[in-house]
């Protein structure tokens, strides 16, 4: 299985300056979890647009400005996305938005570039843009619940005093939660839990030295808003263990690179729900099913593709030892036809490709054609 990996993760050098208007209030608000990512429903003057909600975003995110009106820029900000680019970008601002029966207004917003990986992905998806952690930073709690669908906010202080789970204290850096954990007993390290990181773990290469080595290869597997990673080489491992708190993970897939963050992803809520409580700086995490341990056992795409200006999809990355590999994919190879179908120029053909088996075409630098085999 191939795959588009992107992380919407931006830190923002302001304070925001929205205001929810309601007051000690405790909603239940409808979400749909799909392909790592939480998607909440936002109205905005009288239409629902589809957003997704992001512990890695300090602040908002606009994909596009076609679909909502928004007021003129609230001044300018210094931003950093997930592959550490870093950019001068204007701040821009949503009148007023209801989550629920929540209403926030003048929610602050940067908007991404137009030719953004980012832009591309959610735009196929019809998804207008993200809420940060800037929405419950302020003294309020979130509960994540992805097997029953809800996502419960709430400014109360101890709505989830009683709440049972694997109590985990964490700190936060610009309005983004950060927990300590551990792949043994002596060695910890602060990590970043962002739901806009679809993935279960994304380590740094100077933490950690035990490990089964899976796989390796050379390229690029992450973008952020402002454009992909450099090429590296990356390692693919396997951890026996992670300990969350006093909550232990077994054989958890990881990729290995030279990244600033240390990130626990979105895919962690398909084990259990979790609370982010801004008032007792704990986190509070409930597995579903719990023996001894939770049983990750996540797997890898075998190959990365991403969109360039010309808007095509290639592969940027190819693990060594993957069937893919064995078949002939390479780095650099284009995106031509799906099932037989020309979807040149057309990244949503395959980014909202459905579940089965398919053929794709891929096309070398050199002009060779691969029809290689997937299973979305």
């Amino acid at each position: 299985m191939a795959a588009v990996l992107t992380s919407l993760s931006v830190h923002a050098q302001y304070f925001s300056r929205s205001k929810v208007v309601e007051k000690n209030f405790c909603d239940t608000i409808p979400i749909e979890f799909r392909r790592g990512r939480i998607f909440i429903p936002v109205e905005i003057e009288g239409r629902t647009h589809q957003f997704i909600f992001d512990t890695g975003c300090s602040v908002g995110l606009m994909f596009t400005d076609r679909a909502v009106n928004l007021k003129s820029k609230f001044g300018f900000t210094l931003s950093s996305d997930a592959a550490n680019h870093v950019h001068f970008t204007g701040v821009k601002r949503i009148p007023e938005m209801r989550i629920g029966h929540i209403t926030v207004r003048n929610y602050r917003v940067i908007l991404t570039p137009n030719q953004s990986m980012v832009n591309t992905e959610y735009e196929c998806q019809q998804i207008v843009g993200c809420i940060g952690s800037d929405l419950i930073s302020k003294r309020r709690a979130v509960k994540i619940d992805t097997e029953q669908g809800i996502m419960v906010i709430t400014d109360r202080p101890g709505v989830f005093d009683k709440e049972e789970g694997f109590r985990i204290p964490f700190k936060d850096e610009m309005r983004v939660p950060y927990i300590q954990v551990s792949t043994r007993a002596d060695k910890t390290r602060w990590c970043m839990f962002d739901t806009g990181f679809p993935g279960f773990l994304d380590v740094r290469r100077k933490d950690i030295t035990e490990a089964d080595t899976l796989d390796t290869a050379t390229g690029s597997i992450t973008a952020g808003i402002y454009g992909k990673t450099d090429d590296e080489r990356l390692m693919l491992l396997r951890l026996d263990s992670l300990r969350i708190g006093d909550c232990v993970f077994r054989q958890v897939t990881t990729n290995l690179q030279s990244a600033n963050n240390y990130v626990l992803g979105s895919s962690v809520l398909k084990f259990g729900s979790m609370v982010i409580d801004y008032n007792s700086h704990q986190m509070i995490f409930r597995p579903y099913r719990y023996d001894n341990g939770v049983t990750v056992a996540n797997t890898f795409s075998d190959f990365v593709m991403m969109p360039r200006e010309d808007d095509n999809l290639y592969v940027t990355l190819v693990w060594s030892k993957s069937r893919a590999y064995t078949l002939g994919v390479r780095q650099g190879d284009r995106l031509t036809h799906i099932d037989g179908i020309d979807v040149s120029g057309n990244p949503c053909a395959y980014m909202n490709l459905g579940p089965g088996d398919h053929t794709i075409t891929l096309v070398s630098t050199d002009g060779e054609k691969k029809e290689i085999p997937i299973k979305r």
